[in-house]
C-alpha cells in the first residue's frame, strides 16, 4: 500500500490533482483503519500511471476514462496520433534552434547528439517556408552580416557551420566556369527573344558570378553592362576577364548586395538574372527589381521548378531543404504576372546545360578531394550531383523573358 504524499513523488503530480481524481471516481483509495489516511493498492497505481500517461498523450480525463474502460474511437486514436506527430516535429525543431543557439556561442555541439547537420537543415528549411523575410532578420540580429546570412539559408543551413565549410564551397565554386546552371546558347535565346535586342542600352546583371552571361551579352550588343554580386573573388576573376577580352569599357562590375541596388529608379532597359532571384525569393525579387526598369523594360529571370506532379521521394526530400519554396512552372509565370510584368518568351532551360553544370562540379570537387580529403561540405556537393544524375529530369529551370507594365 503506497501513501498519499509517496503516490504524489511516484507519480509527479500534485495532492490536489490525486484527490480530484478520487472526486472523478477514477480510483478509491482504502483507508489506513489505525489513522484513517488514504492508502493507494498496486490496482490503483497502475490505474493512476494509465491516466497520466494517457494525460501526457493529450486526451482529456473524460477521454482518458474511456479509453480505460476499452472504449477505444479510431477516429480519436487517429487524431491523437497525427496530433502527437505534429507536437513532436515542432518540439524537435525547437530543440534545434536551441541547440543551433548553443553552437554558435560554444562552438561545440551538445555531447551525443549524431544526426545535428540534417536536423539542422530541417527547422531552416522551415523557418524559410513559413517566413523566409523573418527568417533572414532573425539571423542578422545575431549578427551574421547579410553575405553571411543568405549563405546560411541558401547554402549551409545551419548556422552552426563555420568558415571553414564557406571555405571549401568557394573553392569549389570559383574553379567552376559557371557558378549556375546555364549556357551561352541559352544566354543567346533568351537575349534574342527581347523584341530590338539590338536597342538595349544599359543592362543590369544581378549575381553575375564570374560574369559567363554578361561576356555573352556584351558581345552580342552595344549595350553598357553593369554586373554585381557580393564574392569579390569572382569580381576578381570576371575582371581580369574583361580587360583580356576587351570589354573593360563596356563591362563595369561592383560588390553589391542584390537587397539594396544603389542606383537610381529606373536606370535600366534590361535587369538580366539566371539563378539568382532564389536568393532574395522570387516575387520579393520581381517586385524590389521593377522600379529599376526603364518604361516597357525587360527583365529575364530563371529560377528552378518542378517538372513532375510526383517527384521521387528522395528528389523531393532533398528540394525541401536545399529549396523549400520551389514550385511549378504555371505558379511562376502567374507569380510575374501578380508583379506587374508581361511575360513575352518562356522556356525550361536545357538539360544539357544542367549536366555540363555538374560535369565541371564533379570534376572540381574530385580535385579538391584529392587536395584536402573529404569533408562535410564536398559530401553534400556529391549528394547534389547524385541527384541530378538520378533524379534531374524531375525539374529544371523556368525561363522568363518579361516585360515590364505600366
Amino acid at each position: 500500500m503506497v501513501s498519499i504524499s509517496k503516490a504524489c513523488r511516484i507519480l509527479g503530480v500534485a495532492r490536489s490533482t490525486l484527490l480530484y481524481y478520487e472526486r472523478m471516481g477514477m480510483v478509491a483509495p482504502g483507508r489506513n483503519p489505525d489513522n484513517g489516511y488514504r492508502e493507494y493498492s498496486q490496482e490503483d497505481m497502475e490505474r493512476l500511471l494509465q491516466v497520466r500517461q494517457l494525460k501526457q498523450a493529450g486526451f482529456t480525463l473524460k477521454e482518458s476514462v474511456a479509453v480505460m474502460e476499452g472504449t477505444l474511437d479510431p477516429d480519436l486514436l487517429l487524431k491523437r496520433y497525427s496530433a502527437l506527430g505534429q507536437e513532436i516535429e515542432t518540439m524537435t525543431m525547437a530543440k534545434e534552434v536551441v541547440k543551433s543557439l548553443l553552437i554558435s556561442v560554444t562552438g561545440e555541439p551538445p555531447s551525443g547528439d549524431g544526426d545535428a547537420g540534417r536536423r539542422g537543415q530541417n527547422w531552416h528549411a522551415e523557418f524559410e517556408q513559413q517566413g523566409a523575410e523573418a527568417h533572414f532578420a532573425w539571423l542578422k540580429r545575431l549578427g551574421f552580416s547579410e553575405k553571411e546570412s543568405l549563405y546560411i539559408r541558401w547554402v549551409t543551413r545551419n548556422i552552426s557551420n563555420g568558415g571553414q565549410y564557406m571555405e571549401n564551397f568557394f573553392k569549389i565554386f570559383e574553379q567552376m566556369k559557371r557558378q549556375g546552371p546555364g549556357s551561352r546558347a541559352s544566354t543567346l535565346k533568351a537575349f534574342e527573344a527581347i523584341p530590338g535586342h539590338r536597342d538595349i542600352k544599359t543592362i543590369l546583371e544581378v549575381g553575375c558570378g564570374k560574369g559567363e552571361s554578361s561576356i555573352t551579352l556584351a558581345q552580342e550588343s552595344d549595350a553598357r553592362i553593369t554586373a554585381v554580386d557580393n564574392h569579390q573573388p569572382f569580381l576578381d576573376h570576371f575582371g581580369n576577364q574583361t580587360k583580356q577580352l576587351g570589354y573593360k569599357e563596356q563591362i563595369t562590375t561592383k560588390n553589391m548586395s542584390m537587397f539594396d541596388l544603389d542606383f537610381p529608379h529606373p536606370s535600366f532597359d534590361l535587369i538580366w538574372s539566371e539563378g539568382s532571384a532564389y536568393f532574395m525569393g522570387f516575387e520579393k525579387a520581381l517586385k524590389e527589381w521593377r522600379p529599376l526598369i526603364n518604361k516597357q523594360g525587360f527583365l529575364f529571370v530563371s529560377d528552378a521548378v518542378w517538372l513532375t506532379d510526383q517527384p521521387a521521394k528522395a528528389c523531393r526530400d532533398y528540394w525541401k531543404i536545399e529549396y523549400p519554396t520551389m514550385t511549378d512552372v504555371e505558379t511562376r509565370k502567374a507569380q510575374a504576372r501578380e508583379q506587374g510584368y508581361e511575360i513575352l518568351s518562356s522556356f525550361i532551360l536545357p538539360r544539357q546545360d544542367w549536366q555540363a553544370f555538374y560535369d565541371d562540379m564533379e570534376t572540381c570537387t574530385q580535385r579538391a578531394v584529392k587536395e584536402l580529403g573529404m569533408t562535410q561540405t564536398f559530401e553534400k556537393i556529391i549528394k547534389e550531383i547524385e541527384i541530378d544524375r538520378t533524379h534531374g529530369e524531375e525539374y529544371g529551370y523556368i525561363c522568363l523573358l518579361l516585360q515590364r507594365k505600366d
